[in-house]
């Protein structure tokens, strides 16, 4: 039996026993016995000391790929391997690897620069190139959101730290939204005016502390543009918000006789004074 367990594999510049290789898994099945322990302990102190969704998310995140990277290198080193033949060994290849893997490497940094940085945590909702995202999770190449309509979508972390990202949830806790209505000319602007405040403030998700106001913005081809701010504190929700607001606006101004005029434009047309017998 000790001589099967002495038997070695020649790989080259690397020789292994059956012993390391047994030794090195043995590291690795109790590595991962601490790796559980060390969660389960990080995570009730955490909770216990009131740290938020996303806080606690990076710090395991963080713990967990640091534990599991030096526990890959006790346990090489414990099987008898020489890591610095290993690297050098693999330095050429891993140049190679460098310049095809940029967009990655790019990524993993990216991600550790979200985690670190703290400017999109888990649980925050984003606007992303004009769409609407929950974050669900953050890992070091890429993040998931869930968008309005259910779909999980995972986008790369670079793409993400690369650009502007509107984050409603950090910040003031409201947000203020805004809505844009035409109304035909010879209106009454104060009814108007009155209806979109009333429309607005009926809907039970907009907050009531903060003034909605009303601007008249500018007298257009078609139509009087008028435009009603609003403030609410589900920025996830604000489609389906502005549209309810919407169906009170159409009913208020059908009760009324409020038109929204179609695009129109006045041609007018000029009739020549020319004769027949100016053009012989």
């Amino acid at each position: 039996m000790k001589e099967f367990l002495n038997t070695t594999i020649d790989l080259g510049s690397i020789e292994l026993s059956l012993r390391s290789i047994l030794l090195f898994f043995s590291v690795l099945a109790a590595a991962q016995l601490v790796i559980w322990t060390v969660r389960l302990l990080l995570r009730k102190f955490l909770r216990n000391a009131n740290f938020e969704e996303g806080t606690r998310f990076m710090v395991m995140r963080l713990v967990r790929t640091g534990v599991y990277f030096l526990v890959i290198l006790v346990a090489l080193d414990t099987a008898g391997i020489d890591l610095t033949v290993f690297w050098a060994g693999s330095a050429a290849l891993l140049v190679g690897v460098g310049i095809g893997l940029q967009n990655f490497f790019n990524d993993v940094v990216s991600g550790f620069v979200l985690l670190f940085e703290g400017g999109v945590r888990v649980g925050d909702e984003l606007e992303i190139d004009g769409m609407m995202v929950r974050v669900e999770r953050i890992d070091l190449r890429s993040t998931r959101v869930i968008t309005q309509f259910g779909n999980l979508i995972v986008i790369p972390n670079g793409l993400i730290s690369g650009q502007t990202v509107r984050n409603f949830t950090q910040g003031d806790k409201a947000t203020l939204i805004q809505l844009h209505v035409g109304v035909a000319y010879g209106s009454d602007v104060e009814q108007v005016k009155t209806i979109l405040l009333e429309a607005a403030n009926a809907e039970d998700e907009v907050v009531k502390k903060s003034k909605t106001t009303v601007l008249f913005n500018d007298f257009a081809n078609s139509c009087m543009q008028f435009t009603v701010y609003f403030w609410i504190e589900k920025p996830f929700l604000q489609k389906l918000i502005s549209s309810n607001i919407r169906f009170r606006i159409n009913e208020a101004f059908r009760t009324y006789g409020i038109t929204i005029p179609f695009p129109q434009q006045d041609v007018h047309l000029y009739r020549a004074s020319v004769t027949a017998e100016a053009e012989g």
